[in-house]
């Protein structure tokens, strides 16, 4: 147990040295040596669990999108969309300076990826709990996919812009979108 509490320590002191550092240089810049001397950890130590430092920040972006599943798959987020974009746009709310280093570090193409995934999985629930869709299944993971960028422009353009929008406004008008409703 001390093993794993250990390791633990390790990799978020690396994490939230790289979170500083990406504060005023890009991540390809960050060098191994650098983070060690920001992270207060030595070399080996690093090597041991990462090989360079872009793991480090896959490992903040798979915590973050493992907080996103755990919100999403609550109950009332599970079955409504609409929920469910509230949900996630209050989390990346609330951790906007992260969430906005992921963007300026190009890791889009994984936050597409899993709000796809949640997509899919709430679609899956809708038909579960008795809903019929009618749409040929390679037309809807096409749609799914368009969805999810959409989503992650609007994400990505409210959080870099400091829009001024709550997470609840810009989940629902990401809803209106998606329900063909953008006119209201």
């Amino acid at each position: 147990m001390k093993d794993n509490q250990r390791i633990a320590v390790t990799k978020r002191m690396l994490q939230e040295g790289l979170l500083r550092l990406l504060k005023t240089e890009p991540i390809d810049k960050i060098k191994v040596v650098e983070l060690c001397q920001e992270s207060g950890i030595n070399r080996a130590t690093f090597y041991r669990h990462y090989s360079m430092p872009r793991d480090v920040l896959d490992d903040i972006r798979k915590g973050i999108f493992q907080d996103i599943r755990t919100l999403t798959r609550k109950e009332e987020a599970c079955t409504d969309l609409q929920k469910s974009l509230e949900v996630i746009c209050q989390y990346c709310y609330s951790h906007a300076d992260v969430i906005r280093l992921l963007f300026t570090n190009q890791t889009d193409g994984g936050f597409a990826q899993l709000l796809n995934e949640l997509y899919q999985e709430h679609l899956t629930e809708m038909q579960r709990t008795g809903q019929e869709w009618h749409v040929d299944p390679v037309d809807m993971k096409l749609a799914s996919y368009y969805y999810s960028g959409g989503f992650i422009f609007i994400l990505r353009q409210w959080l870099t812009e400091n829009i001024d929008k709550t997470p609840t406004e810009i989940a629902a008008l990401i809803y209106r979108f998606v329900s063909g409703k953008a006119d209201r």
